[in-house]
């Protein structure tokens, strides 16, 4: 499938990990990109392990894991328009929210909600990061399976695929779910035009959530954690390419530096040759000189040679912005223009704080802070002076 721009990630993995009643587990790993608009899968990979041995896995980039199995309960309800401490006693009485994760899928007339130990997914979490692995988002069951329903090769008002059995109806919403192992698709099951085995249908579709998690509505844990993780680190590669993007203006700005510095170097040399040629026009020399002074000044001016000075303005910055704000602009000319999006005013506040506190800053003025109705978010408009 094609996709333009998006938050930031470029490739990522997804990993189902199957908790077998024997305490082993069942990872499935399927690594993903997007290049050229289109997503790839770069690789399927399968294992078969204990937790002490997850960091032998090998695993690139951001990673989103979805766990099935043995400790994920599943609960089906008419659907909860809230969902509350209460409603989710009245479908698992067992439950505590500070011992477990909860996550509530929602499809037309119907509530799935999945609900885990935490103990049992922290563990398994904390075995990946030991291994490097940089958990981002982390989901329940077969439910992420809803965001790529439109692009697998079935038509029919059920799907099965590796002991996972749903119920649709014509829209391709979820009636029922059911686990039975050994349950398989009955047909070689493929992405679009390209076949996967079924084991990694899971995998395949919690990496794509991750890729475009800007643009989905996410099928994951309630978790404040996850949620910041997963804030900062599109963040991070947002800015990180904003900056590649910024360092290669100033790249073009420096070498057209360097062009006109050449060119009037040159232009300098020729008229101090023809000054040495001409000694005895004195009248003639110091028109001369002022105009080589005057085209100096001009290149000045026109402020051509700063651009390593807007470089580290712009590093500067960037080691200031709060995790919550996503910027969309940044000029500069005689200050710095920085245009964004925030959660709320005292995120703000906050930031212009710290800037005023960086010793090349001058002054900082909140020109606008305003509700943008169409994208729905807090914007404003800073003033930078340095």
């Amino acid at each position: 499938m094609e996709f333009g721009l998006h938050s930031g990630i470029t490739a990522c993995t997804g990993a189902e990990v199957n908790i077998l009643a024997d305490g082993t587990f069942g990872i499935r790993v399927v690594q993903i990109s997007l290049q050229k608009k289109l997503v790839q899968i770069l690789s399927k990979k399968e294992y078969t392990l204990g937790i002490n041995q997850i960091k032998t896995i090998d695993i690139h980039g951001p990673v989103a894991i979805t766990l099935t199995g043995k400790g994920v309960l599943i609960k089906k309800s008419a659907v909860l328009e809230t969902v509350t401490e209460q409603s989710l006693r009245n479908l698992f009485p067992s439950y505590k929210p500070e011992e477990f994760y909860v996550q509530h899928f929602r499809s037309a007339a119907y509530s799935f909600v999945a609900f885990v130990r935490k103990e049992i997914a922290d563990s398994l979490i904390s075995a990946f990061k030991k291994q490097g692995a940089e958990i981002l988002l982390l989901g329940l069951g077969p439910f992420v399976t809803d965001h790529i329903l439109t692009q697998l090769n079935h038509y029919a008002k059920s799907l099965n695929f590796d002991g996972h059995q749903l119920s649709l109806d014509e829209d391709k919403a979820w009636i029922d779910y059911a686990y039975e192992q050994g349950a398989r698709a009955g047909f070689d099951l493929k992405i679009d035009i390209e076949p996967i085995p079924e084991q990694f249908v899971l995998s395949y579709a919690a990496a794509f959530q991750l890729l475009l998690n800007d643009r989905l509505e996410l099928i994951t844990v309630e978790s404040e954690e996850f949620k910041n993780d997963l804030l900062e680190a599109t963040a991070k590669l947002k800015f990180k390419q904003i900056g590649t993007l910024v360092l290669f203006f100033f790249f073009l700005i420096l070498l057209l530096n360097f062009l006109l510095f050449s060119y009037y170097n040159a232009a300098n040399q020729e008229l101090a040759g023809k000054v040495g040629q001409r000694s005895d026009r004195y009248t003639d020399r110091q028109k001369l000189e002022a105009e080589v002074k005057e085209k100096e000044a001009q290149v000045k001016l026109i402020g051509w040679n700063r651009g390593i000075r807007y470089a580290y303005l712009c590093d500067q910055i960037g080691q200031t912005v709060p995790a919550a704000v996503s910027l969309s602009e940044l000029s500069m000319d005689n200050s710095i223009r920085i245009s964004g999006q925030s959660a709320n005013v005292y995120i703000v506040h906050d930031w212009i704080y710290a800037l005023k506190k960086e010793p090349w800053v001058k002054g900082v003025q909140l020109e606008k802070y305003a509700t943008d109705d169409q994208k729905e978010a807090q914007v404003f408009t800073l003033n930078v002076k340095y």
